[in-house]
């Protein structure tokens, strides 16, 4: 089983005095979507460069506590990351968006067919088939994104690590990419995924974690970002926000639907 797990981390970037994860302990099982939130400088993208083993292997910096991922042998995607800048991610390799996409998977050393066939199912998961022979220079930052979404995709990860994924996409495309979410941990994958999209969380998440300033301030049920201290923080939701505003009593209704079972109390 697929299993990532941070036991009290500190890390620290090069140069940096203080450090931007401080004592983190987290798991994510397989089968598992855990969603990050937190405002700017919480270190949700820290710690997603922490966890795919970039930080302080490729960055620089110094790490303390224990990192530790395991997958059975089997697993040939191991644990792959999504940045939220497409661009920062496409190999300059590929004139088309096929062969894009195919760049990881002839990496792992599979057969012509095995490519093909991984390729061809994550370029139509992402809705991104009619894309296949344009080039990658050439997209929007939305189709970009899904480009580079679908090379992880293709992989076949049994660990995803998305920093901020919807980040280029229009809202279409953001269902697509939180409806897949779900699908990937149906079929065993881990995701731990950092997102400002607050609305989405109790759609597809197992558990929330809340990082404040390198620490995690709280964790739970989806229902936390219905909780009033993250409305505070503006990380909640928009519907909890707005009964917030209103003067509506806690605990705060997470989604509509929660909403809607709740008024007739009132």
């Amino acid at each position: 089983m697929v299993r990532l797990t941070l036991d009290r981390v500190t890390f620290w970037y090069p140069a940096t005095k203080a450090p931007a994860l401080r004592d983190v302990s987290l798991d994510v099982a397989a089968g598992e979507v855990v969603a990050l939130v937190g405002t700017v400088g919480a270190g949700t993208s820290t710690l997603l460069l922490v966890a795919a083993d970039l930080a302080p292997r490729v960055i620089g910096g110094r790490l303390e506590g224990r990192v530790h991922f395991e997958a059975p042998e089997e697993a040939s995607g191991g644990r792959r990351i999504v940045l939220p800048t497409p661009w920062t991610q496409v190999s300059g390799m590929a004139f088309t968006v096929w062969d894009e996409v195919a760049f990881g998977p002839a990496n792992l050393g599979w057969s012509r067919e095995e490519i093909a066939r991984h390729v061809d199912r994550a370029l139509a998961k992402l809705g991104i088939a009619h894309l296949a022979s344009r080039e990658p220079a050439a997209l929007s930052g939305g189709e970009l994104q899904r480009v580079m979404i679908a090379g992880i995709l293709a992989m076949d990860p049994g660990l995803l690590l998305l920093d901020e994924p919807t980040a280029e996409l229009d809202p279409a495309g953001a269902r697509i990419l939180w409806q897949l979410v779900r699908e990937l941990a149906r079929g065993g994958a881990g995701v731990l995924v950092a997102t400002s999209d607050s609305d989405a969380i109790p759609e597809f998440a197992d558990r929330v974690i809340w990082l404040e300033l390198g620490r995690v301030a709280a964790a739970g049920a989806p229902a936390l970002v219905a909780d009033e201290a993250l409305c505070a923080a503006e990380l909640g939701t928009t519907v909890a926000d707005t009964w917030r505003m209103a003067g509506l009593a806690a605990p705060y209704p997470a989604t509509v639907a929660d909403a809607v079972r709740r008024w007739p109390a009132r």
